[in-house]
């Protein structure tokens, strides 16, 4: 893979990220391969790519990925992220892993409807994404309607799914009032304790109250949403979740934590978790 035209830059990190032009696609590249990922990766892997393609939105250093991508040699992965600094330590551990089905993106999700074509896709990731919880941000999150649409067309027909992770529980709030889903009780307790300056029950789970919005800024269901997913797996505290753990045993990335999920755990906070399924049209 060849990286396309860039603009001149000073940044030192941009330029060492451009050293890994087989492995990393920035620029107008990123488009490339827009309906031609499956022939890449069996460029890339010849007869041991399996036909799945795995998108890992927000993939950080790609740590994650690689380590995943190392354990399922016969799946493709596209990890994408906007940070220079971040995707050069990817693709230096991707290397050091001399990993052939793995390919990162300098780039946004956004652009995900751009990135590959109708039915191109098995699986997206979106783990951790930025909470952008300031009242000026909120327009900024990603998982919001237009994103999800535009997954719904990339995904493949039959079994495939977004999954969330996400730290943060004014996020998981958003994304339950989108998708039509009953808040945990809990939340709105904690909201009011905090407020009222009482302690939380023992028995509620862990949650970073200050993180949490009241009813009236949760949005209302989206009906595209709706009509387009049918929720699949949820859970409010994923590690602490038997069921939902053994719902995921055949996802990819069941038994490894993300980053933040070494942080959070170790602190006893939950990771929410949300997978949509992408409904089937034929039925």
């Amino acid at each position: 893979m060849i990286c396309g035209s860039v603009k001149p830059t000073t940044s030192i990190f941009l330029q060492r990220l451009m050293a890994f032009h087989e492995l990393v696609l920035i620029g107008d590249e990123a488009f490339r391969y827009c309906g031609q990922w499956a022939a890449q990766f069996r460029q890339r892997m010849g007869r041991a790519f399996e036909g799945r393609i795995i998108f890992d939105v927000g993939c950080y250093d790609a740590s994650f990925l690689a380590r995943v991508a190392s354990k399922h040699p016969r799946i493709g992965f596209v990890g994408i992220d906007w940070k220079v600094r971040s995707l050069l330590a990817g693709a230096e551990e991707v290397t050091r892993r001399q990993l052939r089905n793995a390919v990162l993106i300098r780039g946004r999700g956004q652009e995900v409807a751009r990135i590959f074509t109708a039915g191109e896709v098995d699986e997206i990731w979106l783990f951790h994404p930025e909470p952008c919880d300031r009242l000026q941000e909120l327009n900024n999150r990603l998982f919001a309607e237009p994103f999800l649409l535009d997954v719904h067309q990339v995904l493949r027909d039959g079994t495939s799914t977004l999954t969330l992770k996400t730290d943060h529980p004014g996020y998981h709030q958003w994304a339950l009032g989108l998708c039509g889903q009953r808040q945990p009780t809990w939340f709105e307790l904690a909201r009011a304790a905090r407020e009222q300056k009482v302690p939380p029950q023992p028995d509620w789970p862990r949650v970073r109250a200050g993180d949490l919005v009241h009813p009236s800024q949760i949005p209302p269901a989206s009906s595209e949403i709706k009509s387009n997913f049918e929720v699949s797996a949820l859970s409010h505290n994923y590690w602490n979740d038997p069921a939902a753990k053994a719902q995921m045993q055949n996802r990819c990335f069941a038994d490894e934590l993300t980053h933040f999920e070494h942080r959070y755990t170790r602190q006893r906070l939950p990771i929410y978790l949300l997978e949509l399924r992408k409904r089937d049209d034929s039925r």
